[in-house]
């Protein structure tokens, strides 16, 4: 039996290869062209990385110049404060690294500030900081300075800030470690505020022995620990009320070095 070659399959079959080939060609032509494409386009958005943060890496006429620069403060004396750490000149080139450099240089250095934001106006160039202080909620006078407390126990220098006379003052024996007060001293401050009507003429806390007395209208407390110092401050209300009802006679002396075992003293002051 004699087998036929099929017409036109010889004449073909080299025609598909060259074009499969040239496909493939062309396949690999355009990979090799995206590859340049997106290699080429992350090198230019690093450039342009560049140019955007590091005002040396610009060209002259790229760079920001800054020609006024505003603060929105407070008050003067704090403005006049902030403008020590400017160092930028009209004129000169401020990049963005600067601004944030200058925020740090600013919370590290004045710590009476809770936040602080450096930019620049690209319209008008006019280089922007605007800051927020803690506000004060008490005074602290230790034995050689003078300080001012804000609700989280960060302490800052009074110097900075004008005199409030309507701040609780605490006087502290022994020295304050750190930036800020311990826990149980804040809690305690924050107890006494709260407790309007308590007559308090003289706040004592003792920061090595951790604990606190008190000098009120008629009467001398000595508190014990600092710790549970807010349930101290009711109970010395309810003493003081109830001794005012028995018309005990004044100045009387509380005792409550023994609180924890459920007994606080009270006698006549000699």
């Amino acid at each position: 039996m004699l087998l036929r070659k099929k017409k036109g399959a010889r004449r073909f079959a080299p025609i598909r290869g060259k074009r499969e080939k040239a496909l493939r060609i062309k396949r690999m032509f355009f990979a090799l062209s995206a590859c340049v494409v997106v290699l080429a386009f992350f090198f230019a958005l690093g450039k342009a990385a560049d140019m955007l943060f590091d005002a040396k890496s610009r060209p002259q006429w790229l760079q920001w110049h800054v020609k006024k620069v505003n603060i929105s403060a407070e008050d003067e004396a704090l403005s006049e404060e902030i403008l020590k750490y400017v160092t930028f000149k009209q004129g000169d080139a401020v990049s963005y690294l600067d601004c944030s450099a200058l925020e740090e240089m600013l919370q590290d250095n004045m710590k009476e500030l809770k936040k602080v934001s450096v930019w620049r106006n690209y319209f008008n160039g006019d280089l922007n900081i605007k800051i927020k202080k803690h506000e004060p909620f008490a005074r602290i006078k230790t034995e050689k300075n003078n300080y001012l407390a804000a609700e989280n126990g960060l302490i800052f220098n009074e110097e900075k800030s004008p005199r409030d006379d309507s701040l609780l003052e605490i006087k502290t024996l022994g020295e304050i470690k750190g930036e800020f007060l311990p826990k149980e001293f804040v809690e305690l401050v924050k107890a006494v505020k709260n407790e309007t009507d308590l007559a308090v003429e003289e706040f004592t806390v003792d920061l090595g022995r951790s604990s606190f007395g008190l000098k009120l209208e008629g009467a001398s407390a000595d508190m014990g620990g600092l710790k549970g110092g807010a349930e101290k401050i009711k109970v010395l209300k309810r003493i003081i009320a109830e001794s005012s009802r028995r018309g005990f006679k004044e100045p009387f002396e509380i005792n409550f070095n023994y609180f924890g075992d459920g007994k606080v003293y009270l006698r006549p002051s000699a």
